[in-house]
């Protein structure tokens, strides 16, 4: 089973994607700030996280540079409301971006694309 970690400062979102993705067969679970998030990223392997460029503690940017530094090798999804920063977060080293606000289906179909899901 894939684990998907949601990376948002709104609870109300990492809610609704977490709840969302374990209806589809996922082990899905949230981190409210980039800290918290490298506190479960050392202890779980994630496949796959959906991040928000504007956190508490810091910048998506960051927190990506960080993971590729520390060779985690999960895909990584920008999710944010700025999409005019969709070609710096994929030359930073996300695999994929999704437009706030976004849908359920946005979500299926990114993981669709990254191959979490058949069609």
């Amino acid at each position: 089973m894939n684990k998907i970690l949601v990376v948002d400062d709104e609870i109300e979102i990492c809610l609704l994607v977490t709840r969302y993705l374990k209806k589809m067969g996922f082990d899905a679970s949230y981190a409210l700030s980039i800290s918290e998030a490298l506190a479960k990223i050392s202890m779980i392997s994630y496949d796959l996280l959906f991040v928000d460029l504007n956190l508490a503690d810091g910048s998506g940017y960051d927190f990506i540079t960080t993971l590729r530094e520390s060779n985690v090798s999960s895909k990584i999804v920008i999710i944010s409301a700025y999409d005019s920063e969709r070609q710096k977060a994929l030359q930073k080293g996300a695999s994929l971006f999704i437009a706030k606000p976004f849908t359920k289906k946005s979500i299926s179909e990114s993981l669709q694309k990254l191959n979490f899901l058949t069609k």
